[in-house]
């Protein structure tokens, strides 16, 4: 079901690695837009898998959840190894850092989350996002911006949610000011709104 996503936008499936897809968008055939097709890749795998979870959990079947990084920048792409054994695929910090950003995923209960490097070259508006945090992933020296794709920006959308998205982006704008009374009042309303969040509730703990 995620490849049949990944071919429709464009992509190229690299490798199935342990429980991992990895997909890149852009080349071999190079894509002016390459960055608005992973995004909507992203979406749509996350959309088709509630989608089958839901029928598997009516068939008490495990639930099962997936979570989706994506960077963009430049990578060294084409046939990797030697003589024997290759194989086509991409290296570089650039796909690292897409890598580290599934995982960073977790502490925050999210599950797209895009670079601020994807995020300038995507069409203005076109997605709904939301700052999430400033990280350094391991094996980075400099910290990145990161934020949650939660939709395109025609989705029809819960007005909790909105109230929660717009509370949690206030508080991130205090706490990046260092006005960390008021962004403590935001993240509270946060959680007032999702009680179980774990973004905000990492935040008012930091």
């Amino acid at each position: 079901a995620m490849t049949n996503i990944v071919l429709e936008e464009g992509g190229i499936i690299d490798k199935f690695e342990g429980d991992a897809v990895m997909a890149e968008f852009g080349a071999p055939i190079p894509t002016q837009d390459h960055a608005d097709r992973a995004v909507l890749t992203g979406i749509k795998m996350q959309r088709r898998l509630k989608e089958l979870r839901n029928n598997w959990l009516e068939r008490g079947l495990p639930k099962i959840e997936a979570r989706v990084g994506i960077n963009t920048g430049s990578m060294v792409i084409g046939n990797m190894g030697s003589n024997q054994v290759f194989d086509y695929t991409v290296m570089g910090d650039a796909v690292n850092l897409a890598s580290r950003l599934e995982g960073a995923n977790k502490p925050y209960g999210t599950f797209l989350m895009i670079s601020e490097y994807t995020l300038k070259q995507l069409t203005p508006n076109r997605f709904r996002l939301r700052l999430l945090d400033v990280i350094k992933v391991k094996g980075k020296s400099e910290a990145v911006k990161v934020y949650e794709v939660y939709g395109e920006s025609t989705d029809e959308i819960d007005s909790n949610d909105l109230k929660y998205y717009q509370s949690y982006q206030d508080g991130f704008k205090a706490y990046l000011n260092q006005e960390f009374s008021s962004a403590t009042n935001f993240f509270h309303n946060c959680l007032s709104l999702k009680p179980d969040d774990p973004a905000a509730k990492l935040m008012v703990d930091r």
